[in-house]
């Protein structure tokens, strides 16, 4: 669990976790149960390296807003934020050396997540057009409910009980998780 929220290093604080932290990669959250809510092993958090890059010059301060004074001391509020989305990322069934265990992480939601872009792709292509390409500004861009935005739950650490979802970006599950109907409504597909 390094680098997630649940990391801490001394003095107290948040380690934030690389490539996550880089605003040239699409990070994924996690989530579990239906309703959806933030499952507690989900990264999320603020680069001590990377400034906010400018798709996030409004999302992520609206964020900082609500959260007030708390956990100031613990994290770059000037960072890069993450994660930008989420996807369900509790107990899959995989096939490893052939047997079927069950696994869990931001390991699951992410290649669950790029699932959907590779949908999404596949029908801008059989349309003649370009595929979606860096996500970042696009997920960004997107209008409220889009994406199946996460209200409840957190990323405990630190001692702390982390980052907390809430209405819009947040550092637990970012915009949300997919829904392939409405992102291929707003794709105009």
């Amino acid at each position: 669990r390094t680098g997630e929220t649940g990391a801490c290093s001394t003095p107290n604080r948040f380690v934030p976790i690389f490539p996550g932290g880089c605003p040239y990669v699409t990070t994924v959250g996690a989530t579990y149960q239906i309703p959806e809510t933030t499952v507690r092993f989900s990264g999320g958090g603020f680069s001590d390296y990377f400034p906010r890059p400018w798709y996030q010059h409004r999302a992520v301060p609206r964020y900082l807003k609500t959260l007030g004074s708390a956990y100031e001391r613990l994290f770059n509020k000037n960072g890069r934020a993450y994660p930008d989305v989420a996807a369900q990322g509790y107990r899959y069934f995989i096939v490893y050396q052939a047997k079927v265990i069950c696994v869990s992480g931001t390991s699951a939601s992410t290649p669950t997540f790029a699932a959907i872009i590779a949908l999404l792709n596949d029908a801008l292509l059989s349309k003649g057009r370009r595929p979606l390409g860096f996500l970042n500004p696009w997920i960004y861009s997107l209008k409220p409910g889009v994406l199946n935005d996460i209200t409840t739950g957190s990323n405990p650490g630190c001692g702390t009980i982390g980052f907390n979802a809430t209405r819009g970006w947040d550092p637990a599950t970012g915009f949300g998780t997919p829904d392939l109907l409405r992102l291929l409504k707003a794709l105009k597909l």
